[in-house]
């Protein structure tokens, strides 16, 4: 084996190690990792896998490919959030890879480790790989569409490439919809015509290509337009064009101001921008970055800029929106920091503002983790968190502090830039933001989810008992129990399958009246609700609840006693910031 591939052997390796070693260590968060996580659950459940369900009712929202790849993770490793969790960490994991292949051809190899270590450590990016999301499995068809586009515009045979750019943008569809076809359509067709490259659109949209692009992503609209004629007016009306213009009564999405993705696309691959910032900021970082070739220039703006000029225009927003266009900025920084590394001034400009961020945001870290150790008390009811959250949070940046100030000192000592290894010198630097990711991420283990009250409630529920939510959708509730969970008062994102339901009153309580007959009627009833609710509850239901399990926001009330051994003991318990994937 040659040191060359051994050496890229090693990367992926660690590479893999960084994005799967944290997956299955804390609970999905609620909402999105419970919903995303229940539906391929009642997929296997219910043996159903045209018409998505969530709560057992029709949910239309997204197209089906995660649901699918998530039940299969299920199939072979489990109900765990590690499974839970494995599409999105490996759809990271080939994004970076896509990226350096894609990079060695745009800007050459040495630019394209650059890039793929700028993706790899960019906190946004490394954040949402670790997240039950449909976004990094997006951002993965449309990279491969990307790498396909580019490769089909300077190969003189472009029909393999064309079925290649067809089949990842079906397969984009497939996972979250339109958006997949017309973000990279908007991008080629740009670059294209500035390129005046008619050839490659000719060879897109030639018959192989559309009909391959029909045969993977048309079927299963088909079958589930079939099978669910209200399927079509919701998906295509209101999830896409509604949601994009929130024109309809009733708004749909997420609204904000025009410049919600202005701090998104600044600190959200930091400390990559301030690299640029940096470099930009001088008239021979300037000239670093005319000296990347032309036409890739014209490539990776245009694929960034349409992302994220799009999503800026649309009145729904969130940040995860505009991952697809972070695997164009890091080739273009790697590109940039590659040509920048010929010049002595810019190699110590880069590893300065490297060096600097990690030192600074270390000190700040190290600063509020000794503030926080010795007033967590007071933090947590200031807060209005628990103290063994408040201590693991304190101790997640404490370590993280550590790692930053290490990996600064360290370089600092090693000074490879002042002896003539400035790569050298940016990757121990890369590989120190790696490693604070993998500090970080081990903060999310406090999310407040479902788990800790699930985890209460399995070990007593008995057949025939009653499970019901107040006023409050757990969406990971189901996943973790296993089964149905009545809704009294809580539709939100379900309420258009909710509605429709046939079994709709079986599942979805609205007269308060039921609850008294059944909490009476010496029937075993769970209640998970929020904390606020106690007071009411235990005023209008005889006999009076029990809290088998509460946190600082929400608890589970019972109607018999909540412990064997007395008759009368109250169990409390609190959700530990470390939760195996059970």
């Amino acid at each position: 084996m040659s040191r060359r591939r051994a050496l890229a052997l090693l990367a992926l390796a660690l590479l893999c190690t960084m994005y799967l070693a944290r997956i299955g260590g804390y609970v999905l968060q609620d909402p999105d990792e419970g919903r995303y996580a229940e539906i391929p659950r009642e997929m296997l459940e219910t043996g159903d896998w045209i018409t998505p369900r969530l709560f057992y009712v029709k949910y239309f929202e997204k197209p089906p490919l995660l649901y699918w790849l998530t039940a299969l993770s299920f199939k072979a490793f489990g109900l765990t959030e590690w499974a839970a969790r494995l599409v999105p960490a490996v759809s990271g994991i080939v994004t970076v890879v896509l990226t350096f292949f894609l990079g060695v051809r745009l800007a050459g190899t040495r630019a394209a480790w650059l890039g793929a270590g700028v993706l790899a450590t960019m906190p946004l990016f490394f954040a949402l790989s670790q997240a039950l999301l449909i976004d990094m499995l997006l951002t993965a068809c449309m990279t491969t569409t990307m790498l396909a586009l580019y490769a089909a515009h300077v190969a003189e045979d472009k029909r393999g490439w064309a079925l290649v750019v067809a089949a990842s943008v079906a397969l984009g569809v497939l996972a979250k919809g339109l958006v997949a076809l017309v973000l990279p359509g908007m991008i080629a067709l740009a670059f294209f015509f500035a390129t005046r490259d008619t050839a490659t659109i000719r060879a897109l949209l030639r018959w192989p290509p559309i009909l391959l692009f029909l045969v993977v992503a048309v079927p299963w609209f088909v079958v589930v337009s079939v099978r669910n004629p209200e399927f079509f007016e919701f998906f295509f009306i209101r999830e896409h064009f509604q949601r994009f213009l929130a024109s309809a009564p009733g708004r749909v999405g997420h609204r904000e101001g025009p410049f919600y993705y202005v701090p998104v696309m600044l600190f959200g691959p930091a400390p990559w921008t301030f690299v640029a910032a940096a470099l930009a900021a001088s008239a021979a970082g300037r000239q670093a970055f005319f000296a990347i070739p032309r036409e890739t220039r014209l490539f990776l703006l245009l694929w960034a800029g349409i992302v994220v000029g799009f999503f800026t225009l649309s009145t729904s927003k969130l940040a995860t929106y505009v991952l697809p266009a972070l695997p164009a900025l890091a080739i273009l920084f790697g590109a940039w920091i590659d040509r920048a590394l010929e010049d002595a001034a810019l190699v110590r400009r880069v590893v300065g503002v490297l060096r600097g961020t990690l030192l600074v945001v270390g000190a700040t870290m190290a600063v509020l983790a000794l503030v926080a150790w010795p007033l967590y008390e007071s933090i947590a009811r200031w807060t209005r968190q628990d103290t063994h959250d408040v201590l693991h949070v304190a101790g997640v940046v404490s370590w993280t502090a550590l790692v930053l100030l290490a990996a600064g000192g360290v370089s600092y000592l090693l000074r490879f830039e002042q002896r003539g290894r400035p790569v050298a010198a940016v990757g121990a630097l890369t590989a120190g933001l790696a490693l604070m990711l993998l500090c970080a991420v081990e903060g999310r283990a406090v999310t407040k989810t479902s788990r800790a009250l699930a985890d209460a409630i399995v070990p007593l529920r008995q057949h025939g008992d009653l499970l019901l939510s107040y006023k409050r959708l757990m969406q990971g509730l189901p996943f973790y129990t296993r089964g149905p969970v009545i809704q009294f008062d809580a539709y939100h994102e379900i309420r258009f399958g909710a509605l429709i339901a046939p079994n709709h009153d079986e599942l979805f309580w609205n007269d308060f009246e039921r609850i008294e007959q059944e909490w009476s009627s010496g029937r075993r009833v769970f209640i998970a609700t929020d904390v606020k609710h106690i007071p009411f509850l235990q005023k209008e239901l005889d006999p009076t609840p029990r809290i088998l399990v509460q946190d600082q926001r929400r608890v589970v009330l019972v109607n018999f006693p909540a412990s064997a051994s007395d008759g009368e003991a109250v169990a409390v318990e609190t959700e530990r910031p470390h939760q195996p994937g059970g």
